[in-house]
């Protein structure tokens, strides 16, 4: 009878543990980090701020996720695949660009000349996703939104009206396909990380940026440079990912709002781009930039750009095969309908 009353003290005493710690856990939220080598002044900032406002919403207390930008955990774009797939971070915003050693998939969005305006930035978008989820999923990882960058231009020390221009300019890319177009373009590029690229501008090793006048915004751009030249050469797009371990490790509340708010936030951070392509030139202009729109680019310059692209476009196909002409080929369909 001893034994049977001590083991019943015992029983209950860990029953009492059990639920002391089970509501401890309830009332903890689950803290998650994510990840952005970018600021809150830029499109990934103000889009992770929108979409964990949404998720934590929705999702009440069962979440709690810090924004921690400027490459505040020491990671830069170019090495988010690796540090959400092993547990560094849970989530992350990564310029899907950049991946390209991953898979070759990942470069289709920064193609030079491909989509042109936001709404088919956004079509090609929606035709690559589910490949691009494979990939993730492959990895451990899941894709939710993606934000797009407004159209890359040239900021440079004179406008690009002419190929001479072009000739010899030392200027920073962000990918592969970049690097190659404008290499094939006469140009002297570097593919320089955006954490990277004040230094190299401070110092001269650069004298020439390809991104978009957001970009050169967020860097007081005109510290250093003196013009933007409107090329509207691509608009990569960056994508936010999360650990699926960490993923499976949710709340059923917390899985679903990060899942159903993924078209909220794709629409989101689409009208952010929209309103803020050409927003940036007032301020470009009061600091003292000269802004040449693509009007005034001579057809020769766009001419001799879309020649170098060409290159690119056939390396793509080559590395992608079937898979990535089966993409371009539901890309034009799309833009028909």
């Amino acid at each position: 009878m001893s034994f049977k009353w001590n083991r019943s003290i015992v029983s209950s005493v860990v029953a009492l543990s059990v639920a002391c710690a089970s509501s401890a856990a309830m009332a903890e939220p689950v803290k998650w980090d994510f990840s952005d080598e970018y600021d809150l002044s830029g499109f990934t900032g103000q889009a992770a701020k929108h979409c964990i406002a949404e998720v934590e919403k929705i999702a009440g207390d069962d979440i709690d996720i810090t924004y921690q930008g400027s490459g505040a955990l020491g990671f830069s774009s170019a090495d988010h695949f690796d540090a959400v797939q092993d547990g560094s971070v849970q989530a992350a915003v990564t310029l899907l660009t950049q991946l390209s050693g991953v898979d070759p998939i990942f470069s289709l969005s920064s193609l030079p000349f491909l989509a042109n305006t936001p709404e088919q930035a956004y079509l090609l978008w929606q035709v690559a996703r589910p490949e691009y989820e494979k990939v993730f999923e492959e990895n451990g990882m899941k894709l939710l939104w993606a934000v797009p960058n407004a159209p890359s231009g040239i900021h440079a020390k004179k406008p690009i009206t002419s190929v001479d221009a072009i000739t010899g300019l030392r200027i920073r890319t962000y990918d592969v396909n970049g690097t190659e177009t404008l290499k094939r373009a006469g140009a002297a590029p570097l593919q320089i990380a955006w954490s990277d690229l004040v230094p190299q501008l401070s110092t001269g090793g650069v004298d020439a940026v390809l991104t978009s006048a957001d970009g050169g915004k967020q860097i007081s751009i005109w510290d250093y440079l003196s013009d933007f030249t409107e090329v509207n050469y691509a608009m990569g797009i960056f994508v936010a990912h999360v650990n699926a371990d960490a993923f499976d490790r949710l709340t059923p509340a917390a899985q679903t709002a990060l899942t159903v708010t993924i078209d909220d936030c794709d629409a989101f951070n689409w009208e952010v781009m929209q309103k803020a392509m050409t927003s940036p030139y007032e301020t470009m202009r009061e600091n003292g930039m000269t802004i040449t729109t693509d009007d005034e680019v001579p057809q020769e310059v766009f001419d001799h750009l879309r020649e170098a692209a060409s290159e690119v476009h056939k390396d793509w196909l080559e590395k992608t095969g079937e898979r990535g002409a089966a993409l371009l080929d539901a890309f034009e369909k799309a833009k028909m309908q």
